[in-house]
């Protein structure tokens, strides 16, 4: 048997952090004079004038002394320049503004300097980011990437669904042009760009995310003085409507382009305008669009499922960046980000290089990389981003005419990591549409168990790899498909008081009978069946047998007590299905007792509502005897059928004797009202405990050695 952990960790932290600006994707290049800076183009980093700092929670809890005279007096004289507060920012941040842009190098000194401050809990540059595309100009017939060997089969993915009207996308970028071909779909946003320059709309933000324009000349990107000094002079990108086009342009409408996602609301998030985006801006729409609060902005009435970021600058994911992923994740939201057009490893690169994203890279018509695309092992899956000249070989989607002002409605082929992301992002509004509770690490590991492959000569590997092959949007809705039921992560149950219930025990299990694994119980391991869970008369916590992770199976079976657990091994012992549709609450008690390599060789259990996913804790090391587990089934009340499950893992290295054993399960649950002895603490509080998904069926990938 094949397990694949990934752990589920909640982050928080206060902080004051120096804003820097993001780019349609990455940061690029300083390209020539009214050149649009091309995806392979090597870049100069984009300077900023903003700094992104949260403060400790202890020293500072307000937004009026995070801004008084004496603060900013005081971070001045650190920063060894003038500083002025600018603005809050969501995740109790704050945003501080400097004289003037200046070099990239010269900011994160002064970030550098700030966080040494003993009540700065982090302060960074407020990093520009940039869209990743290069535009050209010019339907359905010349969307090769929806149809061709190395498109992403939607044809056939659209005879399993077209959409769910349900389904928001989030478009995070430079707002959206009200195309024929798109307005219909877009049901609202917001415009988050604070600096009215950048905005060039006449003010900063307001609830009007359309675009007017991103352009920047000569004359402003040579002047010191300009605002956009040292910013690549390009005509308007219309990035935003570009990607929002791929994901979900009116379609079977008789003409234009086809979207990939027909039904689906799209959600007009704007946080680039001249010259890019500061992370602060991108931070505060991610948030917003997953349906988190921001402050100074109305609630989002239509958060997202999916955010589609098709932007990004240099350096790795820095605090921030992936708190705010972290919350977004939380919220239940899939953020699917491009990887880059600098030809580099995507792990240099934010958000590319974030945990809790799908990094999506480029491949052209021949179905290998796309000579500007990053690449490495934060790259996830490939998607069609094109290649261009001739221009037919890159991506075709919405537009406008306009080389500055807004000009006519148009269609022209772009490409970029920047239009590789949207494919990716719309097959998974596709997914989440079949299956609305599914979260970011099972789409992840649907695409990628389901990706096609590279084309013939493909460069894909070793320390270039693209992730694993070019997103498959058939495949992927046919095991999405193949989920029985959609599943929630195990959350905190409710109160322990209440009345007119009663606990029901839905099982009792001592491992004392004769047969293993009991009724309803079910084992497995390794493909060879030399190592199972087995019944031995070891250690009972309860009467005389207890479950021993490594006793079955033609070697495990041979085992005396007290021998060593075996390395890289994975065993699994679950039971069910159970039926909690008229629970009120539920548990699962246990005992166990382990002794195994400490952060290496690990015990989990966990439930599941398709046998497959499995949610819950882990835990390693010596538990010193026996302890008692009570473990919270309340996220899972009102469904048909539920499993839970006992799993042990080992890596290569050291190993113990015995590993895990369990004893006296208990699975009961609330009936015909409240009941007393319902969970009120979370399971995660536990000393030594982790919270932990494990996906059945893929291999498992043991932590690597300190």
């Amino acid at each position: 048997m094949n397990i694949k952990v990934s752990l589920i960790k909640a982050t928080c932290a206060s902080a004051l952090v120096l804003s820097s600006s993001l780019s349609l994707y990455g940061q690029p290049s300083q390209p020539d004079a009214d050149v649009l800076a091309g995806p392979g183009t090597l870049q100069q980093p984009i300077p900023t004038n903003q700094l992104i700092i949260k403060y400790r929670e202890n020293r500072l809890f307000s937004a009026a002394e995070a801004m008084s005279d004496a603060q900013m007096a005081r971070l001045s004289a650190k920063a060894g320049v003038a500083l002025t507060y600018f603005r809050p920012m969501s995740g109790d941040a704050h945003v501080l503004r400097l004289p003037q842009r200046l070099p990239l190098t010269e900011v994160e000194r002064i970030a550098a300097q700030l966080s040494t401050l003993p009540e700065v809990e982090y302060a960074e540059p407020d990093y520009v980011m940039l869209p990743m595309l290069t535009p050209n100009d010019s339907l359905y017939n010349q969307q090769w990437h929806y149809y061709e060997t190395y498109g992403i089969n939607l044809p056939q993915a659209w005879d399993i669904t077209t959409g769910n009207a349900s389904t928001v996308v989030a478009v995070i970028d430079t707002g959206h042009r009200p195309h024929a071909d798109l307005a219909s779909r877009i049901v609202g946003g917001y415009d988050f760009i604070s600096d009215p320059n950048v905005a060039n709309d006449g003010n900063g933000r307001d609830s009007n995310p359309e675009d007017p324009g991103d352009w920047v000349t000569n004359a402003e990107s040579s002047d010191p003085n300009s605002p956009f000094y040292g910013c690549p002079p390009r005509p308007s990108s219309w990035h935003g409507t570009h990607v929002a086009g791929t994901i979900g342009a009116v379609t079977n409408n008789g003409q234009g382009v086809a979207g990939v996602n027909w039904q689906a609301k799209l959600l007009s998030v704007r946080v680039l305008g001249k010259c890019g985006g500061y992370t602060s801006d991108i931070i505060d729409g991610m948030r917003w669009a997953a349906g988190l609060s921001v402050t100074g902005v109305p609630n989002n009435p239509h958060p997202a499922k999916v955010l589609n970021l098709s932007l990004g600058g240099s350096g790795t994911c820095p605090a921030p960046w992936q708190l705010a992923i972290n919350a977004v994740n939380a919220a239940g939201a899939v953020v699917v980000v491009a990887a880059g057009n600098s030809n580099a490893n995507a792990a240099n690169y934010t958000p590319a290089s974030c945990n809790g994203v799908i990094t999506v890279g480029a491949t052209n018509r021949n179905g290998v990389r796309a000579s500007y695309s990053n690449y490495g092992s934060v790259v996830d899956i490939s998607a069609p981003g094109g290649q261009m000249p001739p221009s037919s070989n890159g991506v075709l989607s919405t537009l406008n005419a306009g080389t500055t002002t807004p000009g006519t409605d148009n269609y022209a082929f772009y490409q970029g990591t920047s239009m590789a992301a949207p494919h990716v992002a719309g097959v998974v509004s596709l997914m989440v549409g079949l299956r609305p509770a599914l979260n970011w690490s099972l789409v992840e590991t649907i695409l990628k168990n389901t990706a096609k492959p590279f084309g013939p000569g493909h460069t894909c590997t070793g320390a270039t790899t693209c992730g694993a092959g070019i997103v498959n949007a058939h495949a992927a809705l046919q095991a999405t498909l193949n989920i029985k039921q959609a599943f929630l992560p195990i959350i905190t149950g409710g109160s322990g008081s209440g009345s007119g219930g009663s606990w029901v025990n839905i099982t009792q299990e001592s491992f004392e009978g004769s047969t293993f694994p009991p009724s309803d119980w079910s084992t497995d391991g390794d493909s060879w069946g030399w190592y199972r869970w087995g019944r031995r008369n070891c250690l009972a916590y309860h009467g005389n047998f207890a479950a021993w992770a490594v006793a079955g199976g033609l070697s495990g079976s041979t085992l005396t007590c007290g021998s060593n657990y075996p390395n890289n091994v994975s065993t699994a012992l679950t039971y069910g299905p159970f039926d909690l549709s008229d629970a009120t609450a539920a548990q699962l008690s246990f005992r166990y007792n382990l002794n195994s390599e400490p952060g290496h060789d690990f015990l989990y259990w966990a439930a599941s509502v398709n046998d497959y996913n499995y949610y819950g804790q882990r835990t390693s090391g010596n538990s010193g005897g026996w302890v008692e587990v009570t473990f919270d089934l309340s996220s899972y009340i009102g469904r048909g059928a539920v499993w839970i499950g006992f799993f042990f893992t080992s890596d290569s290295s050291n190993n113990f004797p015995y590993g895990a054993l369990i004893d006296n399960v208990v699975v009961r649950k609330c009936v015909g009202g409240t009941c007393t002895g319902s969970l009120s603490q979370q399971e995660g509080d536990a000393p030594g405990w982790e919270s932990a998904e494990l996906i059945l069926g893929v291999p498992y990938q043991p932590p690597p050695k300190p």
